[in-house]
């Protein structure tokens, strides 16, 4: 996730630090060593730092000479990609590349769903502001529909969210309960760079996040894991 492409008008993500220096020939480096033809790479969000579809043209052509079946879901800086425009903006893209926003679909015995989603992280007001909970409402819409379409009968559950199931003080919300109320396996994240995050084997549910900035700028395998140390949320 977080791939922070801007390759028609560029944007020097080096101010974030050395590690950002030339990250996109790097990420293609790595990803075009890493993945085949036949192999499904999912990318959770902050595609390209465009604004509007035309603008984000370049980033999309650069994800889509990268091989593999590429599953994309919608991150907080992905302006480009309204979410009421996904069929029509699908229909524009290259054959490889797939927009998932609240769906459902089975890969190789893997049932998988994917949206943005939201967090709340202001602990002055609990609740959160009422544009907040709208957002969370709506998500949270998303992402049990997805997980409803996913048939019953699969090997494992995997959910892709941009933004993780819990705040900045690691406490879980809405959306780690819905995991666990489906019985999903395995969820991957991004959005976070700096600060506190989990990974591991979370409440029955594996936790990994995939920010390229924490993977090393290169693709991670993310249905083999070292089983980790259990720990709770909350």
């Amino acid at each position: 996730s977080d791939l922070h492409l801007s390759l028609n008008s560029p944007k020097p993500m080096d101010v974030f630090g050395e590690a950002w220096l030339d990250h996109d020939a790097r990420i293609a480096a790595n990803w075009d060593s890493a993945v085949g033809g036949n192999d499904t790479v999912l990318v959770a969000g902050d595609h390209s730092w465009a604004l509007r579809l035309e603008e984000a043209e370049q980033d999309l052509d650069y994800i889509a000479a990268r091989p593999g079946r590429k599953i994309l879901i919608r991150g907080n800086h992905d302006y480009w990609w309204g979410r009421e425009s996904t069929n029509r903006i699908q229909r524009q893209l290259h054959e490889s590349i797939q927009l998932m926003h609240g769906r459902g679909i089975v890969v190789e015995s893997v049932g998988i769903t994917g949206t943005r989603g939201w967090r709340i992280d202001d602990q002055t007001q609990e609740e959160g502001s009422p544009g907040d909970l709208k957002v969370m409402r709506r998500e949270l819409m998303y992402l049990e529909r997805g997980l409803s379409e996913i048939p019953k009968l699969v090997d494992r559950k995997l959910v892709m969210l941009h933004y993780p199931p819990f705040n900045a003080d690691l406490e879980p919300n809405d959306f780690a309960r819905l995991l666990q109320a489906y019985g999903v396996d395995i969820l991957v994240y991004g959005h976070i760079h700096t600060g506190q995050y989990l990974e591991g084997r979370i409440d029955g549910i594996e936790y990994r996040l995939v920010s390229v900035d924490h993977t090393g700028f290169a693709p991670v395998k993310v249905t083999v894991f070292v089983e980790p140390r259990e720990r709770k949320l909350g």
